[in-house]
This record gives structure tokens, sequence and C-alpha cells, in this order.
């Protein structure tokens, strides 16, 4: 499917990510139109997975024809949600918490490190995510174009000192979390994670597209013990 590049409009301004998911949702749909008798599968990556949420909560008729879903580094990975067979990466994802209407065949992928897909609970980065109406990979770079260089400006960035309160919580760990958070995101050093072989030499995008060709072919060829019976 084609989705706008959410930075890129004829006027300079940067695109919403609801508008950006908007139009993919809709070229998704028109793909999935063409074909009304095939089973679908559908894979997203980064800010985006945000079209594959949408558009399954958008079509809820479709899903009975959704084979599988894969979302690699999902800004909206559940805290408890990654492939299964592979180890907790930790953290989630920065913009929230979506489950999906059908997560027995939704697929999560994350690296540990990864600061769209795991990050911390209680990141400062989360707020700010949340309060733009932009992607969270453009509010990263926003922070990286002009890069705070105390905790101070960080935390006026992020605009934590409006409340004293949480000042206590704020200055110290979180702060330093926020920024070794963006840093990786600069450096893109995680990336190499989910292509790098691990055990098995099976990287993790590998093991995601094992696991969804399995639950293709079990849906496509389910098990049967007795003619017109299924298996428990």
């Amino acid at each position: 499917m084609q989705w706008p590049e959410p930075e890129r409009t004829r006027l300079h301004r940067p695109r919403t990510w609801d508008a950006a998911s908007a139009a993919g949702v809709a070229d998704l749909a028109r793909l999935v139109g063409l074909h009304p008798s095939d089973g679908i599968v559908v894979l997203g990556c980064c800010c985006g997975c945000r079209v594959i949420h949408d558009w399954l909560d958008a079509y809820p008729e479709q899903l009975d024809r959704v084979l599988a879903v894969g979302l690699l580094a999902d800004p909206l990975r559940p805290r408890d949600r990654w492939l299964p067979g592979t180890d907790d990466p930790g953290g989630q994802g920065v913009a929230g918490r979506r489950v999906g209407p059908v997560p027995e065949r939704t697929f999560w992928v994350s690296v540990p490190g990864d600061p769209l897909s795991g990050i911390e609970r209680d990141s400062l980065l989360r707020t700010a995510v949340r309060d733009s109406p932009l992607t969270p990979d453009q509010v990263y770079r926003g922070f990286l174009d002009d890069f705070p260089e105390s905790r101070t400006q960080l935390a006026m960035r992020l605009q934590v000192l409006q409340h004293p309160a949480e000042w206590p919580m704020v200055f110290g760990r979180r702060l330093d979390e926020a920024r070794a958070a963006l840093v990786r995101y600069g450096d893109r050093g995680y990336v190499a994670q989910y292509t790098d072989p691990g055990p098995g030499g099976r990287s993790p995008l590998d093991l995601l597209g094992d696991r969804i060709v399995t639950e293709v072919r079990a849906r496509q060829h389910p098990v049967q013990d007795a003619p017109g019976r299924l298996a428990s």
C-alpha cells in the first residue's frame, strides 16, 4: 500500500499522523477490494503500523479474511505482546497501546532498546508523543534537530517544569532515560538487531516471517482428526 510520508506536503507543513494514516487506510482498502476472494496478510513497520491498526478497526467485515498480522517496531505495541518463542524485549510502544480486534492472529516484533516500540513505561517521551499530532518519528526528530544540552533544557522542551510536584521524580532517571532514547533513535544502532541472526541463525525479522507462514498454513489447511471434524 501507499501512504504519504508524514513530513512532506505541498505547503511544506508537517502532515499529521491522523491524515497520513487515513490516506494509508484508504489505499489498503482499495487493494483489499481488488482481491475480494483472497485471504489477507497485513504487515506494518514503525509508524506505518498505525495504518494497519486503523484499517482493522475501520473494516470489521473483513476480519474473517485476515490470516495474519505482523507488526515490526510498532509504537503502539502493548507491554505484554512480543513474538511467541522469543525473549521479552522490554518496554512498550511510545504512542500507547493497541491490541486490535484479532490479537490471536497478530504478531509483534520488538528488540531491546527500540525507542519507538520498547520505551520505558513511565517515559517522559510518551507524554510528548501523546500531546503531538505528529508521528513519533517526527516528534523525535524535532528534539534531535535542536537537541537540549542540559537536563533543564530537556525538561523545558518536555514541558515537565509546569508540574512542580513531579520534579523529584522527573529530574534524574526519567530525564536521563528520555535523553538516552533520543540518542538511540538518532544513531539507529538498534535497527540492526532486527536483521542480525540470533540463536539458531534466525533474525527477529526472519522469525516473524516464519510465524506468519505457519499461521497462514494453519488457517488455510486446518488439521482434522476425523472427517468433517476439526482437531481441538
